[in-house]
């Protein structure tokens, strides 16, 4: 099982790393709020149905006993991990490889509401515009530590 989500891991990153930023777009930060109010919510819900069993209900990894082994996927763990990428390559692989007992079973739609609930729990702010579920358009907005 392990080995087989490392390959799938390592099939998206392959896949994300063909995503290129056009060189003429200027990117846009996770910063500049990329996401609504409203897909958070959606991204909530799913993460209550879906997620919360591996990631914890503040999306802090597994802290129970009876959970599996998982990492944090908001806040500080979120930007040091994904820091200099685009929200492309993280979209590929959780639409891809997620939830680890049924990968790739996420709608397009599915993944990048959770991306978004990742973003609100983050404290990135909300803004009047959806994350879209392309990675094309995804390629061109970069995940990058906090503004100071």
């Amino acid at each position: 099982m392990i080995r087989a989500i490392a390959l799938m891991i390592g099939a998206a990153l392959a896949c994300a790393s063909t995503v290129a930023v056009p060189q003429t777009a200027k990117p846009v930060s996770v910063w500049s709020g990329v996401y609504t109010a409203a897909q958070n919510k959606r991204g909530e819900e799913l993460h209550a149905s879906v997620c919360v069993m591996c990631h914890g209900v503040r999306l802090n990894g597994a802290a129970q006993p009876e959970m599996p082994p998982s990492p944090a996927i908001a806040r500080t763990t979120l930007l040091r991990k994904w820091s200099g990428q685009s929200v492309a390559a993280l979209f590929v692989i959780v639409r891809h490889t997620m939830p680890p007992d049924a990968p790739g079973t996420l709608t397009d739609q599915q993944a990048i509401d959770a991306i978004a609930h990742m973003f609100a729990m983050s404290d990135m702010p909300p803004g009047d515009k959806e994350l879209p579920p392309d990675p094309k358009a995804l390629a061109n907005i970069l995940i990058e530590a906090q503004p100071k």
